[in-house]
């Protein structure tokens, strides 16, 4: 338990996403896009159960798929990509 609590107590840099999503869709000539953190109620548990579960329905046609995930400076072991549930799918 204690190794779980130092990894929560690490700092994780906040980063306003919106500039790089601009920036994305400039590039790729992309005219529509759907940003979980804005077009979900990230507030409300109950729309935001119900989106998660028609996750797939809304990523199935995607032209692209960008996850942005912030710079975690954790040790190494703590790294949540050194951890078993951590995946990359490309």
């Amino acid at each position: 338990m204690e190794h779980n609590n130092y990894y929560f107590t690490k700092t994780i840099k906040y980063v306003k996403f919106e500039g790089i999503i601009q920036q994305i869709c400039q590039q790729f000539n992309i005219k529509y896009i759907w940003y979980d953190q804005l077009c979900i109620n990230q507030n409300n548990k109950e729309e935001k159960q119900h989106e998660i579960r028609n996750m797939h329905q809304i990523y199935e046609n995607a032209y692209c798929t960008v996850a942005l995930v912030p710079d975690y400076t954790a040790d190494d072991d703590l790294n949540p990509s050194k951890q078993q549930y951590f995946k990359r799918l490309w």
